[in-house]
């Protein structure tokens, strides 16, 4: 068999797996059967997989037929789903109600098996090894820190770690890599404010936790409005207001809960800490008491330039000339990835890839989007680009 007619079938193989993982979406830490179907699928093609002792996620791992020790190499994708009902009326949608594959995760899944089938089957090139990462938990922001809570980058930490991530706003066939920043940090806020409930018909007697939550949320935007450098890109939602159960009823507690997302560490400790100051101030003027809870944070996502220069060359080998997308802004999305590339001492690449098709127009509507279609065409150049760069890596 050449290689062409290999490439071939492993893109037909990997379709089919993407139509199984569409149709049966799991959210994060819950991907019990699709981490069962992507171990079947690795053992199926060869590849070894390891055992950590996780609940949900895998890792394979590929060693190289070349003589010498070499580099190892991590090739990252996430598997979870999202709460979202999907509306696209594929033949293959979700079969769960609620849940979908809305952020093309079933996408990155079966790009990196068919990557690792195609790999496996050219070992003999490989003088290294490449660690495939299948991650849990994307969409709950701790899947990473759970993969690396359970040894992934033990007792070797990779030289290298890629992945790329669907993107409705290029063409299917093009690749965009964004040079040094490409995503914005996470952290994940909640804020407590603790009053004094009471009758609704006596507010005089009480301390009412909504009307303060409600007079903060307005005093935390000055966070981004006031405090920080216009040239410093910054974010602040609060996605999240809870407080009460019935309309004559004021009670003890509202909750509030919202993300922060910035481009540099320091802009992030600065607005971290005027969100618990402004908190603990606004509330003690109205005799409550405010409370503030950071967790599930991620770093900015920084892409190493020289790894990008090495990836638009894999991309060229694999797709041809002129498939690079150049100029792309940063995202003040954010994505895990960054954990990972963090533990590997920034020594990575997340790129995109296209997924829009000019004759399917919900291919182009976004991310998280119910009616987005991720068209299967994208999993060919996905799984070219990903093997190209680990088969030039560790020529």
């Amino acid at each position: 068999m050449d290689r062409l007619e290999e490439a071939r079938r492993c893109i037909r193989r990997a379709e089919g797996l993407r139509e199984q993982l569409h149709r049966r979406p799991e959210l994060g830490h819950r991907e019990v059967e699709t981490t069962r179907l992507i171990r079947e699928t690795l053992r199926n093609c060869g590849v070894e997989v390891l055992e950590l002792g996780l609940k949900t996620g895998a890792v394979g791992r590929i060693v190289g037929g070349r003589p010498g020790r070499g580099k190892l190499l991590a090739l990252r994708e996430d598997i979870d789903a999202l709460p979202i009902q999907e509306e696209t009326e594929l033949p293959f949608a979700s079969q769960v109600p609620g849940v979908s594959h809305a952020c093309g995760h079933d996408i990155h899944t079966a790009a990196l098996l068919g990557c690792a089938e195609l790999l496996s089957r050219r070992r003999e090139e490989l003088r290294g090894e490449v660690l495939l990462l299948f991650q849990c938990g994307e969409e709950t922001f701790d899947g990473a820190a759970e993969m690396l809570d359970h040894g992934v980058f033990r007792p070797r930490t990779p030289d290298a770690l890629v992945g790329f991530h669907c993107a409705p706003e290029l063409p299917v066939g093009t690749v965009g890599i964004r040079r040094g920043i490409s995503s914005a940090s996470c952290d994940v806020i909640t804020i407590r404010v603790r009053g004094r409930g009471g009758h609704g018909a006596h507010p005089e007697g009480c301390v009412d936790p909504v009307v303060i939550g409600a007079g903060l949320l307005t005093q935390l935007q000055t966070v981004i409005s006031r405090e920080n450098r216009a040239t410093d890109p910054a974010v602040l939602t609060f996605g999240e207001f809870r407080g009460g159960t019935a309309p004559n009823v004021i009670p003890d507690e509202a909750v509030l809960r919202g993300t922060l997302r910035t481009y540099s560490g320091a802009v992030r400790r600065h607005h971290l800490g005027a969100v618990e100051r402004i908190t603990q101030s606004f509330c003690a003027a109205f005799g409550a008491k405010g409370t503030v809870t950071v967790e599930k944070g991620m770093p900015p996502l920084v892409n190493d330039l020289e790894l990008c220069r090495a990836l638009e060359a894999s991309v060229e080998r694999a797709l041809g000339p002129g498939h690079v997308a150049e100029g792309l802004a940063p995202s003040m999305g954010s994505d895990d990835f960054s954990c990972l590339l963090e533990a590997c001492g920034g020594h990575g690449v997340q790129y995109q890839l296209g997924t829009a098709l000019e004759e399917v127009p919900n291919s182009a509507l976004g991310l998280h989007a119910a009616k987005n279609v991720f068209p299967s065409q994208a999993l060919e150049p996905g799984i070219l680009t990903l093997a190209q760069f680990a088969l030039d890596y560790l020529a």
